[in-house]
């Protein structure tokens, strides 16, 4: 057992310090995005060596691979095993679910520009998290493609609904919303107006007269 725990104390350490690595980068990556800051510069605002950081983080693409991933869990990317109050939700009570990602988002600023700056640089190609983002993207769309075609199957919406096209309105709202709330936050209230735009976009998508 001495053994064991023996193990488990430099184990969590090391994990311990990858994370204060990754939250480091994130804040920098954040504040003067991705090109500009150097793997000296994270190291030094953990208060490590550059072969320290190193030996956790072997290179800046593999560390910005790392604060995506806190940055997926961090954020609540909507999931389909998405609970309220510890009761699994489908179908229309997941999209209004997806209210409250909005809301714990406007408590991490520092995530949502992150996302929001190398969403955008990483429509190059040849940025490293190009691939990350088409995937996240494809991935996104089909879980609230998914969603709706519950909802579809249950008749909760109108049959003729297109759901991979809707599911692209529904994300291009959150996102669009996010921008303008970093833009401006003292005058757009983003969670609000995505609560009305969820609330909008279910009674379209239930309406017997958008069908004509």
């Amino acid at each position: 057992m001495a053994e064991q725990t023996g193990r488990r104390g430099p184990y969590a350490s090391g994990v311990a310090r990858r994370e204060e690595i990754v939250v480091a980068a994130l804040e920098l990556f954040a504040a003067r995005t991705y090109d500009a800051v150097s793997l000296r510069e994270v190291a030094a605002k953990v208060g490590i060596t550059h072969s320290g950081l190193r030996h956790h983080f072997a290179s800046k693409e593999e560390l910005l691979t790392a604060v995506l991933h806190y940055n997926d869990q961090v954020s609540l990317t909507p999931d389909p095993e998405h609970e309220i109050s510890g009761v699994e939700v489908h179908g229309v009570d997941w999209i209004r679910a997806s209210v409250d990602v909005v809301a714990f988002n406007s408590r991490q600023p520092l995530v949502i520009r992150l996302f929001a700056t190398l969403s955008v640089q990483a429509t190059d190609p040849h940025h490293p998290a190009h691939a990350y983002f088409v995937k996240r993207y494809a991935v996104a769309r089909g879980l609230v493609a998914r969603e709706l075609e519950f909802a579809r199957a249950n008749g909760d919406i109108r049959a003729d609904t297109d759901v991979e096209a809707a599911a692209e309105s529904l994300l291009a709202t959150m996102d669009g919303l996010q921008i303008q709330w970093l833009l401006d936050p003292e005058h757009v209230d983003m969670v609000s107006a995505y609560r009305q735009f969820v609330d909008r976009f279910l009674t379209y998508l239930t309406s017997t007269d958008a069908a004509g």
